[in-house]
């Protein structure tokens, strides 16, 4: 019962009347039958033939109150097209390519926008949007517009050959002759659908495209046979409806037959097509009789155009294809890029082999140059270091206390005093370090204060400890410095020999080319080292050279051959040198021109060495023969704050003479009683009878009040009033440049990675062995379900191995940490030059070549896609995964020091982000407060790029217990809370995250991994 003509009314008429066949020949004989017909009928109503009723449409009648709101839970009004009403809204829910409050007017635009988006027709014919047909535009001719009925990211398919999927569309033309003839050119069309799910059709006709009467059919089965091409749709209930005031129900000049519609057609109605020629036909009992006996075709006959978007895999027949074996242009792919990345690594190297840094030294290198023309000479200028007040104060303490002293040209200064007498924190004060507390004093540089930033181009510094690169040479140790330090005016010749002529200085060119070595490896010995870093300072000649306790650790014999190193530069070569030494030998003490005694803070003797003696015999304190003065020094300046014991009052007390507070001690007898009874004063409290004493002696009083101190402080004094000008522009050389700077220090160390290539040969191997363990345990991957549960584990487990092994960047890091802040606080090189460098170094060889090797080895053995370039997009989201998650790492190590806690936060780190990758919690089961970490986890969008690039094309087929599955996969994927079509979204996210992580890093690397002492 797809269409009823005006012929089949004739016919039920003549059934009624009990004649024979009717004979009608035009329009004119079809009403002229119909009055007959009227009059002779048993049921005289049945047919009202309205003869002109435009009289009735000119008539008005005022009707002063309002219409009644549309309200189909109202007796008066119903919803068209057999769509429900909702009971709670009083509105009715239309049917597609239907609107307006009754469902009655055809809406135009597309079938993808839904109904409440779609505009109602207001010319006579629809103008739909590309890809849409129909009279209501309800039927899809493109593939495009089917898009939108797809889950995210999944293209569909318009399919028109008119068997139904799921729900489909129908545009029909009738084909009776007789039928079109009475219209007189009124063309006559059916619109048909039909829902498997629902098992029901719906259709509508039309004439001229306005709508008629529209039908129901219930109960249907919808049957094909592909073989025979044809479709069968059979529905027991059928019931239409007239829509009054339209052609064929009721309007002007036109018969209505709304109560045939409603009385005669009950069913069952059959429709079937040819699905090759789209010709079609419609029967019912009813319907068959009228058209049979008015026109003598059997049927109605129809020509059919149909249209239903679904995905390619659900069209009847498709088979799925067989899954994609390698092909030539595949297997050239996967070698073309391993060629590639074995070209950049060989270019790479050759390049860096090129560097400086990697040219073998020799000693033909030494050609002394012009000192007069040198640009490092024009850069020195002799210094005398003098300063007065200096004091230091931290957390309330007060550690350092108006200390003042001076040194000259060519002469050494050193700082003397017991454990905590505040030596190294003068020194770090003297050179300009960074210090956490409050300084006040005065710093003269030839009686100039000069800044910060100039005064420390002129001064070099040399830690207690040496922290050198174990894998460099002790030439290429010195030669990194004057590459990155020298005036960039300077040639790399100059820059060499400069180099050979520090070494020789200190006595250390014959060992030039040996390693500086580690705890694990032997290298050079440790005044070797200390002597290193020393020439490491001196290579950029500086004015004033400090050292903290450089003979810190060595044996007597190396200790005295620093400290001559020391003397001999300061003499040879007009150098001011300041440092700090604790208990130095008697032969070392001989070496020292100045001295500063320190004990507690306090100043207790600042001036030349050789008056030291004499100074403390004539107060009092004289060194016994034969006793190292260095070691008298420091126990008169630990013991002269001496808290000792005194016995109970029973017993007489010896020291009582020695704690009066009376000035008139005579503090030679004092020393000599302190020496009887040392062993007094060292001796623990041992009885409560004990009463504790003090020593009254104060060295830094008699210091200060001394001739001594008054000749430094007028020496101070009139270097302040006259002052030597200092060209501070000259100071002003400009060292490498940038760009100078990365390559330098990406050079050093690509060679400590070639030297010690465990690191890096230990990723390669594993991704070798990684990619070969997963290509033999997913093994040519099928596609079905368990193929795709086996996808997205390989996925899972490579993106965790990668993420995990980034905790290797916290340890090189932290290896280096100390290294980057002495060499920053030395002014080698620009924070962002260590920074690019330790991304190239740390990225390139690390974390883009591995994942390369993995992808290549694993994608022919596991038999991933190649399809839509999906190799080099797995390998894309691989690298930007690993290098995100690797800057990030780098994070944690640079905010956390200790090794072991930074490991413990990077595990933690790792895991939160592993556990909103999308495998483990649903992406649409997250709560809004927690749903912030599935957006700054870089395993989730890695993980996702990497399944629908996989799995989003696939086609999975299952078959269980009798029953065969078909399913796309990216409908699981979605199912998972994945968003299918968000690669290139997964793509920019990860690229931006990684760019983030960058800019983060440095921000914490420039501000937070900085020398505080």
């Amino acid at each position: 019962m797809k269409y009823v003509s005006l012929a089949a009314i004739a016919l039920w008429s003549a059934s009624v009347l009990g004649a024979g066949a009717v004979q009608v020949r035009n329009e004119k004989d079809l009403y002229n039958n119909f009055d007959r017909i009227k009059r002779g009928a048993v049921l005289n109503d049945v047919f009202d033939i309205k003869q002109s009723l435009a009289d009735q449409y000119n008539e008005s009648e005022t009707d002063d109150k309002c219409p009644p709101c549309f309200n189909c839970n109202l007796p008066n009004f119903e919803c068209v097209q057999f769509s429900q009403c909702n009971t709670f809204t009083g509105r009715c829910e239309c049917r597609d390519g239907y609107g307006g409050l009754d469902c009655s007017e055809p809406l135009c635009g597309s079938l993808s926008d839904g109904n409440n988006n779609r505009p109602s027709r207001q010319e006579p014919t629809c103008d739909c949007k590309p890809g849409w047909s129909g009279i209501n535009c309800n039927m899809c001719t493109e593939d495009n517009v089917c898009d939108a009925f797809m889950p995210e990211g999944l293209s569909g398919t318009c399919y028109k050959s008119g068997i139904i999927v799921n729900k489909f569309h129908q545009m029909c033309d009738v084909t009776n002759p007789k039928i079109i003839s009475i219209l007189g050119g009124k063309k006559p069309q059916a619109t048909f659908s039909c829902n498997r799910s629902a098992e029901n059709c719906d259709f509508q006709f039309w004439i001229d495209q306005r709508e008629s009467f529209y039908c129901s059919l219930n109960k249907c089965k919808l049957d094909y046979d592909l073989s025979a091409n044809t479709t069968h749709y059979n529905c027991e209930e059928v019931a239409c409806k007239c829509l009054p005031d339209r052609m064929l129900c009721g309007e002007a000049g036109s018969i209505d037959i709304s109560e045939f519609l409603t009385e005669t057609i009950k069913g069952p109605g059959d429709f079937s097509c040819d699905v090759a020629d789209r010709t079609c036909r419609f029967s019912e009992p009813s319907m068959n009789d009228l058209i049979q006996s008015v026109f003598g075709d059997p049927y109605i006959t129809l020509k059919c155009k149909s249209g239903e978007c679904v995905h390619k895999s659900e069209i009847p027949g498709y088979d799925i294809p067989d899954k994609t074996k390698l092909t030539l242009n595949n297997i050239i792919l996967i070698i073309g890029v391993a060629l590639v990345c074995g070209l950049i690594i060989i270019s790479g190297v050759h390049n860096i082999n090129q560097s400086p840094l990697f040219k073998q030294s020799g000693e033909d290198l030494y050609e002394p140059f012009d000192a007069d023309n040198a640009a490092m000479n024009k850069n020195f200028t002799p210094t005398t270091l003098s300063f007065e007040n200096v004091s230091y104060t931290v957390k309330g303490q007060t550690v350092l206390k108006n200390v003042f002293g001076i040194v000259q040209p060519r002469e050494c200064l050193a700082i003397l005093g017991g454990s905590g007498a505040g030596k190294t924190t003068l020194l770090d004060i003297l050179a300009g370090k960074n210090k956490g507390g409050i300084v006040t004093g005065d710093i003269y540089v030839n009686g100039n204060i000069l800044e910060n930033e100039d005064y420390k181009r002129i001064v070099g510094y040399v830690d207690q400890e040496d922290h050198l690169i174990p894998t460099l040479t002790v030439y290429e140790t010195v030669l990194n410095s004057a590459l990155l330090r020298l005036p960039r005016d300077m040639t790399l010749r100059q820059k060499e020999a400069r180099v050979v002529e520090v070494l020789n200085e200190l006595r250390i060119l014959n060992i030039k080319d040996r390693v500086i070595g580690s705890d694990f490896k032997r290298g050079i010995s440790g005044g070797e080292k200390r002597r290193v870093s020393i020439a490491c300072e001196l290579v950029t000649s500086p004015s004033v050279l400090f050292l903290d306790e450089p003979t810190s650790g060595l044996d007597a014999y190396n200790a005295r051959n620093v400290i001559e190193s020391l003397v001999k530069l300061s003499r040879d070569f007009n150098r001011t040198i300041v440092f700090t030494i604790h208990q130095p030998r008697s032969n070392i003490v001989s070496l020292f021109d100045k001295l500063i005694l320190l004990s507690e803070g306090d100043l207790v003797y600042s001036g030349d060495m050789i008056k030291c003696n004499d100074y403390f015999a004539r107060n009092g304190y004289q060194c016994p023969l034969g006793y190292n003065i260095a070691d008298f020094l420091i126990d008169i300046t630990v013991k002269h704050k001496q808290i000792g014991k005194s016995s109970s009052a029973e017993t007489p007390d010896v020291h009582a003479e020695f704690t009066q507070t009376s000035g008139e001690t005579d503090t030679t007898r004092e020393w000599q009683h302190y020496a009887i009874h040392r062993d007094d004063f060292n001796h623990d409290h041992d009885t409560e009878e004990d009463t504790v004493v003090q020593y009254t002696g104060n060295l830094s009083t008699v210091f200060i009040e001394s001739p001594i101190a008054g000749d430094i402080k007028q020496e101070i004094t009139a270097i302040k009033e006259s002052p030597i000008a200092i060209d501070v522009s000259r100071k002003r050389i400009k060292r490498a440049s940038f760009l100078s700077q990365v390559l330098i220090v990406s050079s050093r160390t690509f060679k400590n990675l070639y030297r010690n290539p465990r690191l890096l040969l230990s990723h390669y191997f594993l991704s070798f062995l990684v990619g070969g363990f997963c290509g033999y345990l997913y093994y040519d991957v099928h596609n079905d379900i368990s193929g795709f549960q086996n996808r997205l584990g390989l996925f899972f487990f490579v993106l965790a191995f990668f993420g995990f092994s980034s905790l290797t960047g916290l340890h090189s890091f932290s290896t280096e940490r100390i290294i980057f802040i002495r060499e920053r606080a030395n002014n080698y090189y620009h924070p962002l030059s260590y920074y690019l460098s330790k991304i190239f170094c740390d990225v390139l060889p690390l974390r883009v070549f591995p994942p390369i090797l993995l992808v290549s080895i694993i994608y022919p053995l596991v038999g991933l896609t190649m399809e839509h370039n999906a190799f080099l997009k797995t390998i894309l989201v691989v690298v930007l995964f690993n290098v995100a998650v690797s800057v990030e790492m780098l994070i944690v190590g640079i905010l956390i020091k200790e090794p072991g806690t930074s490991t413990m936060l990077g595990v933690l780190v790792l895991l939160l982000s592993l556990l909103f990758a999308g495998l483990f919690v649903n992406s649409e089961d997250l709560k809004g407060s927690i749903r912030w970490l599935e957006w700054v986890s870089v395993f989730h969008y890695a993980y996702e790029a990497l399944s629908i690039n996989e799995v989003k094309d696939l086609i999975l087929k299952e078959k269980k217990y009798g029953l065969s599955i078909e399913v796309p996969g990216a409908v699981i994927l979605s199912t998972f809370g994945f968003d299918v079509g968000a690669f290139w979204k997964d793509i920019s996210y990860l690229g931006g995250l990684a760019v983030t992580f960058l800019i983060i890093g440095y921000v914490f690397l420039h501000y937070f991994t900085i020398e505080k002492r």
